[in-house]
C-alpha cells in the first residue's frame, strides 16, 4: 500500500523557505499584527525604552513584538512567560508576528508587569473598531460578576472569625500538651505519654510560634483596620462562590445583546454584586453611544436601590428581579405587598383595613408609617408583627422601583435574556483564565481580564465579520484616530 511522501529532513535547499509564505493570507495573526501597528503605545500609556545615545549595552525589544505576543498568547490560552517563550522558538505563527525575535520569559514577563495599567487602554482601541463596524446596538445590556481564584491559597488567607477559630484549637492542643508534660514528671507507676518529653518540648514550642505568629496577623488587622488579610496577594479577598468559598476576585462583565460583544470588563476585590451596578452602567455609557431604550438587564444580587435609581438617571430602563421574600414575611408575618399604598393620602392601608399614617422620615431617605393605637386593639396583629404595634417603611424615590416594575410587566421577555447573554461569556473567558490569575493586584489581574476581554472580543468579531471587514474596522478607526 502506497502512502502520501514527506520531504527529506536532510534534502539542503538552494533558497530557504519565506516565513510569510507559511502563513495565509487570511490568517488571524496578520489582524493581530495590522491592529497593534495601528496603536501609539506612548499615548496608550506603555513604558517605551529610553534611547541609548552612547549606543551602549544591547538593544531592547520593541514593545510591538511583545504586545502582539500577549494579544496571541491570549487568544491561544498561552498566557505564562516561559510558554510564550517556547513559542517564540518553535510556532511559526509565532515568528512571523514578532519578526522571529525571541525575547526571554524575564523580559516578556517583566513587559506585562510594567504595562498593566495600560492594556486596558488597548482594549478601548478594539473597542472602538468594534464600534466603527457597528458590532454594538446598546438596546439591552447584562450585567453579571463571576468569582475568580487568584495567587493565594486558602490556608494564607485570615479573617478575624479564622483566627478566632485557629487559636482556641491551638490553646486545646497546648493544654492537652501540658498535661502529658505533667504526667511525664509524675511518678514512675503514671501511665507514660506516647510522645517523649523532647518531642513535647518541641511540639509546645511549634504552637507558641505560631500563637505568636497570629497575634501579629491580629494586630495587623487592627492597624490597617481590614476585615481580611492575604499573604500572598495582599489585595485578593476571600469570598463566596457558586463552588464554596476561594480566595480571589470579583471580575464584573457588561455585555450587549446584538452579537454578545463584551462591553467593559471591570475587576473588584469586593465579595458582593452590590453596589457594583452603578458603577458598570457609567462604564458601559461613556464607552457605547446608547440609544434611548436602552435595557440593563442583572441578577437580584445586583438590587439596591441606590443603583436603580443612578442606572435609571443614567437613560437606562433597569430590569432586576428582587428578593423573593422580605424579613416579615421569612419571620411568618404579612409582606410589605399586604400594605397597599394611598399616593393621595399619603398613607398606607393594612390588612385589617386601617390605615397607618406617616410617623417620621430617616437620614436615608426612607419614611416610616404607623397606627399604634389601631395595633393595640387589632385581631391580625399576631400575624403582623411581635412588636407594640407594625411599622411600615417606603423609600423617597420609591417611583423609581415602579417604574422599574411597569417597565418589567410591559417587557417581561428580556430578564430572562440575562443569562443567555453572559453565561457564555464566562465560559469562554473562564476557558482563557483556566487555573486563576498569574499575576497579583488588582491592576495586574485587571491587566490579564483586560487580555482576556480582548482575545474574546477578537475572535467574536473576526467570526461575525470575517477577515476583510474587521481588517477594514481596524484600518478606519486608525485613521479616525488621527
Amino acid at each position: 500500500m502506497s502512502y502520501i511522501t514527506g520531504s527529506d529532513r536532510k534534502q539542503p535547499n538552494l533558497l530557504p523557505p519565506c516565513i510569510d509564505d507559511y502563513i495565509g493570507a487570511e490568517n488571524p495573526v496578520r489582524l493581530i499584527d495590522a491592529f497593534v501597528e495601528t496603536l501609539d503605545l506612548a499615548q496608550l500609556g506603555f513604558q517605551l525604552p529610553r534611547q541609548n545615545s552612547q549606543n551602549r549595552g544591547r538593544p531592547a525589544y520593541p514593545p510591538q513584538a511583545l504586545l502582539k505576543l500577549y494579544v496571541y498568547g491570549y487568544q491561544h490560552r498561552i498566557r505564562s512567560s516561559r510558554r510564550l517563550e517556547a513559542e517564540c522558538g518553535r510556532n511559526l505563527e509565532v515568528m512571523w508576528l514578532t519578526a522571529d525575535l525571541r525575547p526571554d520569559h524575564k523580559t516578556i514577563a517583566d513587559f506585562r508587569k510594567a504595562n498593566a495599567a495600560a492594556f486596558k487602554a488597548v482594549l478601548r482601541q478594539f473597542t472602538r473598531v468594534c464600534k466603527e463596524l457597528q458590532l454594538f446596538g446598546g438596546e439591552l445590556i447584562a450585567v453579571d460578576g463571576t468569582k475568580m481564584q487568584a495567587q493565594n491559597a486558602v490556608a494564607r488567607n485570615w479573617t478575624l472569625t479564622k483566627l478566632q477559630k485557629r487559636e482556641s484549637k491551638i490553646q486545646e492542643a497546648v493544654e492537652e500538651y501540658l498535661q502529658a508534660l505533667e504526667q511525664a514528671d509524675q511518678a514512675e507507676a503514671a501511665p507514660v505519654p506516647h510522645l517523649s518529653v523532647e518531642q513535647l518540648q518541641e511540639k509546645m514550642a511549634q504552637l507558641q510560634a505560631e500563637q505568636q505568629h497570629l497575634r501579629e496577623i491580629r494586630q495587623e488587622l487592627k492597624e490597617t483596620h481590614q476585615t481580611q488579610l492575604s499573604a500572598t496577594d495582599p489585595e485578593s479577598r476571600s469570598m463566596r462562590s457558586a463552588h464554596g468559598f476561594l480566595v480571589g476576585y470579583n471580575v464584573q462583565a457588561a455585555v450587549d445583546s446584538k452579537h454578545h460583544l463584551l462591553v467593559v470588563s471591570e475587576v473588584t476585590n469586593q465579595g458582593a454584586d452590590q453596589g457594583q451596578l452603578a458603577p458598570m452602567a457609567q462604564a458601559v455609557k461613556k464607552e457605547l453611544d446608547l440609544p434611548a431604550e436602552s435595557t440593563l438587564v442583572a441578577d437580584k444580587g445586583y438590587f439596591t436601590n441606590a443603583d436603580i435609581k443612578a442606572c435609571q438617571e443614567l437613560g437606562f430602563q433597569v430590569h432586576m428581579s428582587g428578593s423573593t421574600q422580605s424579613h416579615s414575611e421569612r419571620a411568618g408575618y404579612f409582606g410589605p405587598q399586604a400594605f397597599a399604598y394611598d399616593a393621595a393620602r399619603n398613607v398606607f392601608r393594612c390588612p385589617a383595613g386601617q390605615e397607618l399614617k406617616f410617623r417620621r422620615k430617616t437620614a436615608k431617605e426612607w419614611y416610616n408609617y404607623q397606627n399604634a393605637k389601631a395595633c393595640a386593639a387589632c385581631q391580625l396583629k399576631a400575624r403582623c408583627t411581635a412588636k407594640a404595634h407594625r411599622t411600615v417603611s417606603r423609600w423617597e424615590h420609591a417611583h423609581c422601583l415602579e417604574q422599574m416594575r411597569q417597565q418589567m410587566a410591559a417587557a417581561p421577555e428580556k430578564l430572562p435574556r440575562r443569562k443567555a447573554l453572559i453565561e457564555h461569556c464566562w465560559g469562554t473567558l473562564k476557558s482563557l483564565l483556566l487555573g486563576g490569575f498569574l499575576l497579583r493586584g488588582l491592576v495586574k489581574v485587571g491587566a490579564e481580564v483586560s487580555l482576556a476581554h480582548l482575545a474574546y472580543n477578537f475572535k467574536r468579531a473576526l467570526r461575525v465579520v470575517g477577515f476583510q471587514r474587521l481588517l477594514q474596522g481596524v484600518c478606519a478607526a486608525a485613521a479616525g484616530a488621527r
